[in-house]
């Protein structure tokens, strides 16, 4: 009998496929500049044909709109409400792949036992269930609250993931983070990729904190600072603009008193000085010549209010410039905190084993 193999038609691409390609493609994206006009989906699919010429496809612009055309049927890329095609999220399916991909390419230290658990000394206990059901999120264990769960079964008729209900516990591990990503321009610039490492890291802290309680919260900065929903994380880029730090630990302090009584951590991972500061009425006061001291004495009084609020704050410093090095010094000192400065290829390993080690 004769065999003949061959590469699989561009038309006939499998789902798993098409999930590995656009995995790999995502977690590259937003790692070098872009149009500034480019949506969501146009740069996904530049990224998969670029994907897929290295992969060293023969028609990789072919592949990467089936992979795409693929994804949306599927329902594995879904349109952000009210945004059309310009933006997209991930599927809460699919960003777990995606993330457990990102978690795993930093080589997590071996030492943490557990996706959520966050050891400090004197501080132990089980979680215990307490406080009102909630609905379960994607990459949590399946400890169900078996009372809610079922009263969704009788009300929907049907029992899907949407209807899975687990209750919030408390235990001495469990922290609330806020993971502050600088997105202005220099992250991309000058030869040197910042952001694709630390978007990375966020991707890998989705899957490393959410498994057992704990909660993270990723703020992306520029001339504003602004909350992102977790399918939003792997599109996120650098935007051509200023750099609000004090916009940033305004939003997370806001963030952090809501969570209640958990452990507050606030990660700054930047590569610059303040050169921007949010004004009363939504207006925007900015600077990038030099040291201002309006600017940093806003951004110093925003750092104090974090740690009035009992949050600590770590800098994660890409960049060894000493004039950015002191401004930096400066910050961590007014929230009581630690500057921490690290090379962009470190920093996601760096991170983990900071957290893992529970030093604090």
């Amino acid at each position: 009998m004769l065999v003949r193999y061959g590469r699989a038609r561009v038309e006939e691409i499998l789902p798993a496929q098409a999930l590995e390609l656009a995995a790999a493609a995502l977690l590259r994206l937003g790692e070098a500049p872009e149009p500034e006009d480019a949506g969501d989906r146009e740069r996904l699919l530049a990224m998969l044909e670029s994907e897929a010429g290295a992969a060293g496809e023969p028609d990789p612009r072919g592949l990467a709109e089936a992979v795409l055309r693929k994804l949306q049927t599927e329902g594995w890329l879904e349109r952000e409400p009210g945004r059309g095609e310009t933006r997209l999220l991930l599927h809460p399916g699919f960003l777990e792949m995606v993330s457990l991909k990102a978690l795993r390419s930093l080589r997590p230290p071996r030492s943490r036992t557990g996706a959520g658990h966050w050891p400090r000394p004197g501080r132990t206990g089980p979680h215990e269930p307490h406080g009102t059901a909630r609905p379960w999120r994607w990459g949590e264990p399946l400890a169900l609250d078996a009372t809610e769960t079922l009263k969704e079964l009788v009300f929907r008729g049907e029992l899907t993931a949407a209807g899975l209900r687990v209750r919030e516990g408390e235990g001495g591990n469990r922290a609330a983070v806020a993971l502050l990503l600088d997105c202005s321009h220099s992250m991309v610039l000058y030869g040197v990729d910042r952001f694709g490492p630390a978007k990375r890291l966020a991707l890998a802290l989705h899957r490393w904190l959410g498994g057992q309680g704990d909660r993270l919260e990723v703020i992306c900065f520029h001339d504003v600072a602004e909350r992102v929903a977790p399918g939003r994380i792997p599109f996120l880029r650098a935007q051509p603009s200023h750099t609000n730090i004090q916009a940033a630990l305004a939003t997370a302090r806001a963030w952090l008193r809501r969570q209640g009584e958990m452990e507050r951590r606030v990660l700054l991972v930047t590569d610059g000085r303040p050169t921007a500061m949010s004004l009363g009425g939504g207006g925007l006061y900015k600077n990038a010549w030099g040291r201002d001291p309006r600017i940093e004495r806003a951004t110093l009084a925003a750092a104090a209010r974090l740690r009035r609020e009992g949050a600590e704050l770590d800098i994660y410093l890409l960049e060894d410039d000493p004039l950015v090095e002191e401004a930096a010094r400066e910050l961590a000192r007014a929230a009581r905190g630690r500057l921490l400065p690290v090379d962009p290829a470190q920093l996601g390993r760096r991170v983990l084993a900071d957290l893992s080690a529970g030093r604090r």
